[in-house]
């Protein structure tokens, strides 16, 4: 296992993610670019609530791509399965175990990686052929998919029992697990008798349930459930996508836009705080929502002279910490385009933000 890292992670640590939240208290959040594998492009995809984060780090278009979980000493390059040259991580729970997926010499197959054993596969459920990990729990239960011959199926796997299948719902034929809490809880997406994809929450009592979708939408998919059960992922209409917050007692609600036609929640943490990406006036930002302050663009709540544009955030922990995509111009003179038609725009970066006390 090699470990590569940037000058400016060399002296990474808590202790210095506080002290420079603490010189730029006019700012909401500081900014720290996590760095890259070989090759440039970080794409992160989890943040934990001690500060580990994972994702996949390597050139553009996904040559030679690593999952990574990135520590106080920088990147840490997971490496592969045997036989394989690519892979990602999806999540990591509180005791650094991550899972994701790695090609093998004939398949993609889900992995669990801790320190002690490194990366395993996975397998996949019986007579499949390839399977992916999404989802972890601190009780090392991981969920993501298994597909084959017949199809696409939500699989839960544990240590004692390996990979079982959270079955369908009724009348439909395929299912995908997204993220399971600690009290067991699966959230993902399933079709419907009628074929279209659904969210769907699972538990081992009451199995596999339908959460529907936002007044007027065809499909949506749920991406994460914090510890309340609280879940958040995306409604999709026929002109527009909305991310949605669902509870128990009130459904399924609609968390708005940044003033474009789309948006996407893809993480929440304990405290109900929602990160994700949605359509402003110049193209995709990411953004951050509360019960208090509503979506807020995260570009106007991190320095203005970062140079960087944030597309997509995609983790938030309980202590406010966010993982966020997007792009660094290297051309200071002028101004970022994401589409890089003027080649303005640099690799995939992934950057940390911590809120400025």
């Amino acid at each position: 296992m090699r470990i590569y890292s940037r000058a400016n992670l060399g002296t990474l640590s808590f202790i210095l993610l506080f002290a420079l939240a603490s010189t730029l208290k006019a700012q909401s959040y500081t900014l720290i670019d996590i760095g890259a594998l070989p090759g440039g492009n970080t794409v992160a995809a989890k943040i934990n609530l001690a500060g580990l984060a994972v994702g996949q780090s390597g050139k553009m278009y996904g040559v030679h791509t690593h999952a990574f979980v990135l520590t106080s000493g920088g990147l840490v390059d997971l490496g592969t399965l045997p036989g394989g040259e690519y892979s990602s991580a999806f999540d990591v729970n509180t005791t650094g175990t991550i899972v994701g997926e790695s090609n093998t010499a004939s398949n993609i197959h889900a992995f669990i990686w801790d320190k002690a054993g490194g990366m395993r596969d996975l397998g996949t459920l019986p007579g499949d052929k390839a399977s992916r990990a999404f989802g972890i729990n601190d009780f090392n239960q991981v969920v993501g998919y298994s597909s084959g011959p017949t199809g696409v199926t939500a699989f839960l796997w544990t240590k004692d029992a390996g990979m079982t299948s959270l079955g369908t719902l009724p009348g439909g034929d395929s299912s995908e697990a997204s993220d399971i809490n600690n009290a067991g809880s699966v959230v993902g997406v399933a079709s419907t008798q009628s074929g279209e994809k659904h969210a769907c929450f699972w538990t081992a009592k009451s199995g596999m349930q339908d959460l529907g979708t936002l007044p007027g939408d065809l499909t949506s998919a749920a991406y994460r459930i914090n510890s309340l059960g609280t879940v958040i992922g995306s409604s999709i209409g026929p002109k527009v996508t909305h991310a949605f917050l669902w509870t128990t007692n009130g459904g399924m609600q609609n968390l708005g836009t940044l003033g474009g036609d789309s948006s996407s929640a893809l993480d929440i943490n304990n405290k109900g705080e929602v990160v994700g990406t949605s359509v402003a006036a110049m193209g995709g930002h990411a953004f951050y929502w509360s019960s208090s302050t509503g979506m807020q663009d995260l570009n106007t709540l991190i320095p203005s002279d970062s140079g960087a544009t944030l597309t997509s955030a995609i983790g938030i922990n309980n202590a406010g910490w966010i993982l966020a995509l997007g792009a660094v111009t290297t051309d200071r003179s002028q101004p970022l385009e994401l589409d890089d038609t003027h080649m303005h725009a640099g690799p995939i970066h992934a950057f940390l933000l911590t809120p400025a006390h």
